[in-house]
């Protein structure tokens, strides 16, 4: 079993690297941005670009004890999203990453249909426990100050074809390549038959949804990335039955451990120990699922004083319920 953390490729990933090690992570998730990096050196221009640039960071992480196991491909790709000029340009890019990684043995590269920050699709923050900031939702406050509607809106049957485009070019290369790719839910995941959230169409919100994604095209590289919170989130959905429904079936590549209190149309993002969820209940459907890892660390609580407690406090929380349930 594994615990993960992200990292951002830049100056300061040596010393967030040895940090988490200290803390007790084993492996981390990399983020590549959709286009140059100010400052970055990654490099993939082309497939062999690619597979030295994941060898030399894969070498990085591995030089701190750590494992760098995803890749995170989760913000932009605009273009692929809506279907426009330029998205088999970005494809084309992400192809190249898909064989760097193969070639790196790099496993998961974990990705989104969503066309805005889920910063943006949120109501005013909450007060949680000892003063802690608690991302948080309200479907009803969020209409009275609303995000920028993306221009032009994207329908669901627009939405529908444009992932259908994307996982034709991409799935079967990342299944050649042994590479497996996670699909986050949307956050917020707004129930089949809302209206959309500022004129992008949500089409990752519901398991029949995900079974219709799946369906697109068959594969073990069709997968999904477990949110626990945005599930959890999902109307009238039961997570211990959708652990023990997508484990079943091995969709779940990777899981993002936290809790949340609530579910669409109104939800907060709570501290790990104290949301809905049943924290060693939920570990417990992983283990019977099959399910080894990774277990990675996601939206948290923000301390009044430092950043780095709450990291420090989920590392080790899961680290106890790994020990309990797996052992």
């Amino acid at each position: 079993m594994y615990i993960q953390d992200k990292v951002s490729w830049d100056g300061a990933v040596e010393k967030k690297l040895g940090l988490l090690k200290t803390l007790g992570v084993d492996c981390v998730a990399m983020d590549i941005p959709d286009g140059p990096r100010e400052g970055g050196a990654i490099d993939l221009s082309t497939p062999d670009a690619a597979a030295a640039f994941f060898r030399k960071a894969k070498a990085a992480v591995a030089a701190h004890g750590l494992e760098l196991r995803t890749v995170l491909a989760t913000s932009g790709f605009d273009e692929i999203k809506r279907g426009v000029a330029g998205r088999d340009g970005k494809i084309a890019w992400l192809l190249n990453a898909v064989h760097g990684m193969g070639a790196a043995g790099i496993p998961i590269l974990a990705y989104n249909f969503k066309l805005l920050n889920s910063k943006l699709l949120r109501s005013a923050p909450t007060k949680g426990r000892g003063g802690a900031s608690y991302i948080s939702f309200d479907y009803d406050e969020y209409l009275k100050k609303p995000a920028q509607p993306i221009d032009p809106p994207v329908p669901e049957e627009k939405m529908w074809d444009n992932i259908g485009y994307f996982l034709k070019a991409v799935v079967p290369p990342a299944e050649s390549t042994g590479v497996r790719l996670a699909l986050h839910p949307d956050d917020p995941p707004v129930p089949p038959g809302t209206p959309a959230l500022a004129g992008a169409a949500h089409i990752v919100s519901s398991f029949d949804q995900y079974r219709r994604i799946f369906g697109i095209v068959p594969s073990r590289s069709n997968g999904m990335l477990f949110c626990q919170g945005c599930v959890t989130e999902m109307k009238g959905v039961d997570v211990y039955d959708a652990i023990r429904q997508m484990g079943a079936i091995d969709k779940i590549v990777m899981v993002h451990f936290r809790n949340v209190r609530g579910e669409f149309p109104r939800f907060q993002e709570t501290f790990v120990d104290e949301g809905d969820v049943d924290m060693y209940r939920a570990m417990q459907a992983y283990r019977d699922a099959g399910f080894k890892g990774p277990f990675s660390l996601d939206h948290s609580p923000m301390f009044p004083e430092a950043e780095i407690a709450n990291t420090a406090f989920v590392v080790g929380y899961l680290r106890g319920l790994i020990q309990a349930v797996y052992r």
